[in-house]
């Protein structure tokens, strides 16, 4: 028995082991575009560093993307505090934080020639039988199996779906590739739309419709929406190494000016109080107002519609990032309310991470800017907050 407790105990330790290995060779790269093409990697690359940040580009194996970053570092706190100051003080306003590895760009290397061998001689040992000793060679015997033909199965015939392949593409105003979904309907009235994920080859069918077109409609976050309508059989479309047709579609940043969103600062279901994810991002922004005290700021909080809703607030609670039944207050809440409720609990955080309270406003706007269809698949990006910078 003790034997099977040491070895359950080992066990233990190397599976914790190999987890917390696993965690710690991740790495957080702060990436300020993404491409498909490698030259606009390259080309971007050589911008950014013209402009006085340090870049380079490596492949992301998942997407096939090649990432363009200004730090690689295995310090959280370093990356969000880059990101955070990289938003306000440079335009790259949809710059994010990768966690993960990237793959590096290599030259291809020579093959290595192995050293030629000489052979090496085995001694010759000879065995002489004894005078009256005859040896009989025996017939070596024959597997009449391994003489039978082998009946090769017949291949299986791989299906080829309906239809002709398809790879819809967003990209923004500068080249960068985006990720999201586009859906795709036969018109703008139409009821039923497929949604389908950026980047993926899609096998269509022929719409049904006279004029034998689709709308295609882009969806990316911090990105105004974009749709553009084509003929189904339309040739002039750019073609894709496997025949597919590559459909574009280009967008505009949702916003501008030195108002920066957050990717990664997100709200427990109707409620003010912060999802633990959004600890990451509001600490790079304490890091930014401690590093430069002239800075000052708006929260401005959003909502997902305009309508009241049950929603619950901090109350007489101190814990910002979970709900307590106890301490928290439930209530009937206007859109406006909880927007407002939301930036006075962003800006609590603050104060608590030491910042000064007199440096931060704060404003509740309601459902009325909507960055997305408030029942549409990305709805949920309307519950933010925006952050105005005031640089004296």
């Amino acid at each position: 028995m003790k034997t099977v407790k040491i070895c359950a105990v080992f066990w233990g330790l190397a599976l914790f082991a190999f987890r917390m290995e696993a965690q710690e060779s991740n790495r957080y790269y702060v990436v300020v575009g993404a491409f498909r093409v490698l030259g606009n990697a390259e080309r971007y690359t050589a911008m950014v560093s013209k402009e006085g940040q340090e870049a380079h580009y490596a492949l992301q194996p998942q997407r096939q993307l090649y990432y363009v970053y200004i730090l690689d570092t295995d310090i959280k706190k370093d990356a969000f505090h880059l990101l955070i100051k990289t938003k306000v003080e440079t335009n790259h306003k949809d710059t994010w934080v990768f966690i993960g590895k990237l793959g590096e760009e290599k030259a291809p290397q020579e093959p290595v020639k192995e050293p030629v061998k000489e052979p090496v001689k085995e001694p010759v040992i000879e065995i002489t039988p004894p005078a009256n000793n005859v040896v009989k060679e025996e017939p070596a015997k024959v597997d009449s199996s391994a003489l039978k033909p082998k009946v090769q199965p017949p291949p299986v015939e791989v299906k080829k779906p309906e239809g002709v392949p398809f790879y819809f593409k967003a990209v923004s105003k500068d080249g960068k590739d985006l990720t999201g979904n586009v859906h795709l309907q036969e018109g703008t009235g139409a009821t039923q739309f497929q949604s389908i994920k950026i980047g993926e080859i899609i096998y269509v069918t022929a719409p049904h419709n006279k004029n034998g077109t689709y709308q295609v409609t882009a969806q990316v976050p911090g990105y105004k929406e974009s749709s553009i309508i084509f003929p189904y059989n339309d040739n002039t479309f750019e073609k894709g190494a496997t025949g597919e047709t590559i459909v574009t579609l280009t967008l505009d940043k949702a916003k501008r000016g030195d108002y920066i969103d957050f990717n990664n600062v997100h709200f427990i279901a109707n409620s003010s109080l912060l999802k633990p994810e959004s600890k990451d991002e509001l600490d790079g922004l304490v890091s930014l107002m401690k590093e430069n005290t002239k800075y000052k700021i708006k929260i401005y909080g959003h909502c997902n519609g305009t309508r009241d809703r049950d929603a619950t607030t901090l109350g007489s609670g101190t814990n910002l990032f979970a709900v307590d039944p106890k301490l928290n207050k439930r209530g009937k809440l206007s859109a406006k309310d909880l927007s407002r409720e939301r930036a006075e609990v962003v800006k609590m955080y603050l104060v608590q991470q030491g910042i000064d309270a007199s440096r931060i406003a704060t404003k509740g706007e309601g459902g009325k800017i909507p960055l997305y269809p408030e029942g549409g698949s990305l709805g949920q990006y309307n519950d933010r907050v925006e952050i105005e910078f005031v640089k004296n």
